[in-house]
């Protein structure tokens, strides 16, 4: 099975598990919950450096999304409209709270100990190819560093990534597009950018 069909089955499976939990079953709504809170922590801990308050407005959600199941529509992407729901949670809760006072004042955190720091070179000169390319995203606005992670760490496509960051189709292609080559402007070696681009994915 490819990698594109183990996707839309698991696409598939997800979809089943969402109809169940909006008919009131508790298992599947566990499933869910358990399936999906680690990348929905990653997610809110590059919104927050808070891991306390990332922590409390994922469980606040999942509670309003269990109070209000019986008014949730179908879901043809759980993932992605969980991940819209956190963004758009943090920031509700932070303007709430004044963290900040408005959307466009989310902050985003460059990954300091992103995956591509995992076993992808061995060498020396190339561990420093790699500190050179964190830099760069480090340098990144933070809708180019959110960008690169929700196409690259969560594999999301641009529908879905429209869909979180409350974008159009066209915008978010021509951000990534910007992102990218604004790195490869600042890059010596294209070639191994790319390299190294692809390799953080999950």
């Amino acid at each position: 099975m490819n990698e594109s069909l183990d996707t839309a089955v698991e696409y598939e499976q997800h979809k089943l598990l969402w109809e169940k939990f909006r008919l009131g079953d508790k298992a599947s709504f566990g499933i869910l919950t358990e399936k999906f809170y680690r990348p929905l922590y990653n997610y809110a801990m590059k919104l927050t450096r808070d891991d306390e308050f990332a922590a409390d407005c994922i469980q606040d959600l999942y509670l309003q999304l269990w109070e209000r199941r019986g008014f949730l529509g179908k879901s043809e992407n759980v993932k992605s409209y969980l991940l819209k729901a956190v963004r758009n949670k943090i920031i509700k809760e932070s303007i709430r709270l004044r963290r900040f006072r408005e959307p466009e004042d989310l902050d985003f955190i460059a990954d300091k100990d992103a995956s591509i720091e995992l076993e992808i070179v061995a060498t020396e000169s190339e561990r420093q190819k790699i500190d050179h390319l964190k830099k760069l995203l480090g340098e990144l606005s933070k809708r180019q560093q959110e960008i690169i992670y929700l196409r690259f760490y969560q594999n999301l496509e641009f529908a879905e990534i429209s869909e979180v960051m409350g974008l159009t189709r066209q915008s978010v292609a021509n951000l990534l597009h910007r992102t990218i080559r604004d790195i490869r402007s600042k890059w010596i070696i294209p070639f191994f950018f790319c390299i190294l681009l692809e390799c953080i994915r999950l």
